[in-house]
């Protein structure tokens, strides 16, 4: 009995497709942190608990906007109950599950996570004169409160401005309280440094009097911990803890 050609076709280009969906689903590394739509309050867990320990996430989302197929990454912006708010090539765009009825209706969520572990170095109260932000480290925590300021009204709504600039997952990370001549500069959680430092370089003070200081870097494997919790300690650190991604 002959087996017509168009079905031996048809079974190699089975078998072919079979192998890349094999390839892609189970040869690749999947991301360590994979959700599929419905898992929206974990993501968002999750993604709040990396920023909180100082890692950079950069999020990808695949589904639907307006029933065409869509992908998208970029930077979350704000987050509520069941949805967020992602910065994708300067659009925002508002993400749900596939259940939902925001802009963009995720089939599948996944991040995009540096360092491999971060390190956080906590240094002392200082009194100083004019403030710089300790150089080789990514992110920062903690308050600065500067005194008999001289800062004009521009700059300072520049750094309150931050607040809605920053790919922040915590609304008011960053406080500003103003008293007498001065004012308190309050990061609530980690922040990164490239894009503070600038403003706060502005800022003219007789002197400025910081409180705890968390500071953010990082390390590619468990082994690099010993040596980079000794750089720290020679830095001043009073403290140096490390977060893995899990």
């Amino acid at each position: 009995m002959k087996v017509d050609k168009s079905y031996k076709i048809a079974a190699v280009v089975i078998i072919i497709a079979a192998f890349l969906i094999f390839e892609n689903t189970l040869l690749r590394p999947a991301p360590a942190f994979r959700y599929n739509g419905v898992q929206i309050y974990d993501a968002i867990r999750d993604l709040k608990g990396l920023d909180y320990r100082g890692f950079d996430i950069t999020v990808h989302v695949e589904g639907k906007s307006n029933n065409a197929l869509l992908k998208m990454e970029g930077k979350v912006t704000e987050t509520s109950a069941g949805w967020f708010i992602i910065n994708s090539g300067n659009a925002y765009r508002i993400v749900e599950g596939p259940m939902g009825s925001k802009d963009v209706l995720a089939d599948l969520i996944y991040f995009d996570v540096t360092p491999r572990i971060s390190v956080e170095a906590v240094f002392s109260p200082e009194k100083t004169g004019k403030f710089l932000f300790r150089p080789g480290f990514r992110k920062v925590m903690g308050s600065i409160a500067f005194d008999n300021a001289r800062i004009d009204p521009t700059l300072l709504q520049q750094l309150r401005n931050l607040n809605s600039e920053f790919y922040s997952l915590n609304p008011g990370r960053i406080e500003i309280t103003t008293y007498g001549s001065g004012f308190i500069l309050d990061m609530k959680s980690p922040v990164s440094i490239s894009e503070l430092e600038g403003l706060v370089g502005r800022i003219d003070s007789v002197s400025a009097q910081t409180g705890y200081m968390y500071y953010y870097a990082g390390a590619d494997d468990e082994n690099a911990i010993q040596n980079v919790r000794q750089e720290m300690e020679g830095k001043g650190a009073v403290l140096v803890n490390y977060y893995k991604q899990r």
